[in-house]
């Protein structure tokens, strides 16, 4: 039976575009780029510290990336406010790669209060998805086993880390996708229970 759910951030919950920052640099820059997406995500630096050093990579000004970085995050409402009427019957969790001082400007603290019994952000505990670590901590935190979890997310690589471990997972898409996929692993999940 599935008694948890836990939900990616940029790509589920807010629409994500970072890729847009790679077509500010040349291709021959890519890993160097990822590199600094990763330190980010990990907190090694800080996103002000990603923002300048993308700028000096791309050999732009630091308020032109800032302006990338801040269309990137479009929030996905129809989903959040589900997530909140989900929270009546399952526990809920945000797990996201993300720099630590990212997370106040999307959710207010009263807001992922409301909407999450566990927020869990790579920079804050030096891990990334899709590390088993950083989802065994988060099975921890809202008190489940993998099987009993739903993990939502838009990367492959992160659904696959999930189902490693026994997790059911949802590769998100688009909303009606999810709630499709959703209807149908909980019928699947409550009939295995019976």
């Amino acid at each position: 039976m599935i008694r948890a759910l836990i939900f990616d951030c940029f790509g589920v919950l807010y629409w994500d575009n970072i890729n847009r920052l790679y077509n500010l640099v040349h291709t021959d820059q890519f890993r160097e780029l990822s590199d600094l997406i990763h330190a980010c995500d990990h907190g090694f630096i800080t996103s002000k510290d990603l923002v300048n050093q993308v700028a000096e990579l791309a050999g732009i000004s630091p308020e032109a990336v800032a302006a990338v970085v801040r269309e990137k995050h479009t929030r996905n409402d129809e989903l959040i406010e589900r997530v909140g009427q989900l929270r009546g019957s399952y526990k809920t969790a945000m797990l996201t790669n993300m720099g630590s001082d990212t997370l106040d400007t999307i959710f207010s603290e009263e807001e992922r209060t409301k909407l999450f019994d566990a927020v869990v952000v790579s920079s804050d505990i030096g891990l990334i998805k899709p590390s088993r670590d950083i989802f065994e901590h988060t099975l921890e935190r809202l008190g489940v086993q993998p099987e009993e979890t739903l993990f939502i997310d838009d990367r492959p690589v992160n659904t696959d880390g999930a189902e490693r471990l026994g997790m059911k997972t949802i590769l998100f898409a688009s909303n009606d996708q999810f709630e499709h996929e959703l209807r149908r692993l909980t019928e699947q999940s409550d009939a295995g229970a019976a």
